[in-house]
């Protein structure tokens, strides 16, 4: 069981690492652009954390309290036509790039799905 915490702990620490990043950017076209690259890995490392969660639910009972705060993630929040449009259209507008990180931020803290993953990345220390 060692080994799995230590898996799972080592995936959450990079996915708050990566809400990190996003919280503290600026709102100019290279940050958008940063935006965009680090919302792509917090998106696959949500991916990979949502399989193995489900694949070790039995061992530990936060993980299928994660694994539903995940699925509802990606159930209700897709950004990547949003960020398509705005990279044509809008990446010299603050405002607009503003918006659409505070919608990123907003949707990895509803349902306090990224409070969970600090939460548990802490349990497992």
């Amino acid at each position: 069981m060692v080994l799995v915490d230590e898996y799972f702990c080592d995936l959450m620490k990079k996915i708050l690492s990566r809400y990190d990043v996003i919280k503290n950017l600026e709102d100019s076209k290279e940050d958008f652009f940063t935006l965009d690259v680090e919302l792509t890995k917090i998106n696959g490392l949500l991916r990979v954390l949502l399989r193995k969660s489900e694949e070790f639910s039995d061992k530990n009972p936060e993980f299928s309290k994660l694994t539903k705060k995940i699925q509802n993630y990606f159930d209700n929040y897709y950004f990547s036509g949003e960020l398509e449009k705005i990279k044509e259209i809008y990446s010299e507008d603050p405002l607009r790039i503003k918006h659409i990180r505070n919608s990123i931020i907003n949707s990895l803290q509803n349902d306090n799905m990224i409070f969970r993953i600090n939460k548990i990345t802490k349990d497992l220390e």
